[in-house]
């Protein structure tokens, strides 16, 4: 071939014909005769070396230039990732998965927002893929923000009367819960601040939240208190980290002096995958909402109560949709997780179907009156004050 002329290009018919003429040559060779036949393949085929190797093994199979399998390939453009950016940021920016099963919560709400969306882009959004999703966003991903410090510290009182859970619960219903707290500290432990209680279910992944100052145990208490009332569902097992703020006497007479005492367990120490559920939950409810910061005022814990028992849990639980690990598939080396379709709490807990037509009623009432966009709203107004609070300025509560 005179250099720097090119071969005219060859039909798909004779590649195939070329590389069935070249494999079985190919499998009587030696290193240096198989190398070179690789090399007379990719220079007549034009094809990559890794590929011409797969289909000298029979490995893999020819296929024609500009052919694809499954049916018309969909164009997303500007108009569907308008509409994708706007949900996803005011959703918490969920993945692709979660953010395909949220979009028809969301797009009712959008619409009454910013508008009606074309037929074709509903279209659209509703034949869309997670991946594509995530593709198509991906020049609006944020980096986070570094992790801050970590405050439990274990409990000694009571370590050896409340025992360790040392199986995962196998529950077919609400109302076995796993707990943790997180420090609103900021860079140092010492002094007063506020701290977050986390509370979720294993079942429906509901999840409620509250603020308290310093965590004493009698606060702590107040708070499971609060939680327990605002839980559609009764309490059948609590299930806690080692510290101090839970392994207390005024907790195990809590869940243990009623008519139907409340199994109460605890995790081993340091192993943060036996909570690994609420753990979870403490970066997207507390973690996602508040950041690293220092509250250092017992005011802002009730500025922080509030938001969380009312529009940060409603939001949570109504309009973010979670998924829960099914199982791990294992394939030589390969490790792979299997995740259920994603739903929201309130849509689990309907599933369960344990629920009392009354209190049905109520939370199908109540998810009817909220609108996400607007729940986002009230968050955000209420979160400015918080967060001007942690500044040193007023700690009144928006309107």
């Amino acid at each position: 071939m005179t250099p720097g002329k090119m071969t005219p290009e060859m039909s798909y018919e004779s590649k195939q014909e070329v590389v069935r003429r070249m494999r079985w040559r190919y499998k009587g060779r030696g290193r240096q005769g198989r190398s070179g036949l690789i090399e007379q393949v990719c220079e007549l085929c034009g094809y990559e070396r890794k590929y011409a190797i797969k289909l000298l093994n029979g490995q893999a199979e020819g296929k024609r230039a500009g052919t694809r399998r499954g049916g018309p390939r969909l164009r997303y453009g500007e108009e569907e990732r308008e509409v994708l950016k706007a949900i996803w940021l005011a959703a918490e920016q969920p993945c692709g998965k979660r953010l395909k099963e949220a979009l028809r919560l969301w797009l009712p709400h959008y619409e009454k927002e910013k508008g009606e969306v074309a037929l074709v882009v509903r279209q659209r959004l509703g034949a869309i893929s997670a991946a594509t999703i995530d593709r198509l966003l991906a020049s609006c991903r944020v980096e986070l923000g570094k992790r801050g410090r970590f405050g439990t510290r274990p409990g000694t009182l009571l370590r050896t009367q409340i025992p360790v859970r040392t199986e995962h619960w196998d529950v077919a219903g609400p109302g076995f819960l796993e707990a943790d707290t997180v420090a609103h500290c900021g860079e140092s432990m010492a002094g007063d601040f506020c701290w977050s209680i986390t509370v979720s279910d294993v079942h429906t992944q509901w999840t409620e939240t509250r603020a308290v100052f310093n965590r004493g145990a009698l606060a702590v208490k107040a708070r499971i208190a609060e939680i327990e009332a605002a839980l559609p569902f009764a309490i059948l097992g609590f299930d806690c980290d080692n510290g101090g703020e839970f392994l207390n006497w005024h907790l195990v007479d809590y869940f243990g002096k009623r008519p139907r005492s409340v199994p109460f367990t605890r995790s081993r120490p340091y192993h943060k995958n036996d909570n690994a559920r609420v753990e979870q939950k403490n970066w997207t409810h507390v973690r996602q909402l508040v950041g690293y910061g220092r509250l250092p005022e017992p005011a802002q814990a009730e500025l922080l109560n509030e938001l969380y028992s009312k529009e940060w849990g409603w939001f949570r639980n109504f309009f973010s949709p979670v998924m829960k690990h099914l199982r791990t598939e294992v394939e030589g080396s390969r490790k792979r997780r299997v995740y259920d379709t994603p739903k929201t709490p309130f849509e689990r807990l309907k599933d369960c179907g344990q629920l009392a037509p009354e209190q049905l009623e109520q939370l199908e009432a109540l998810y009817a009156s909220l609108n996400p966009f607007d729940l986002k709203r009230r968050i955000e107004k209420k979160l400015r004050v918080l967060l001007r609070a942690a500044k040193g300025h007023s700690l009144a509560l928006a309107a």
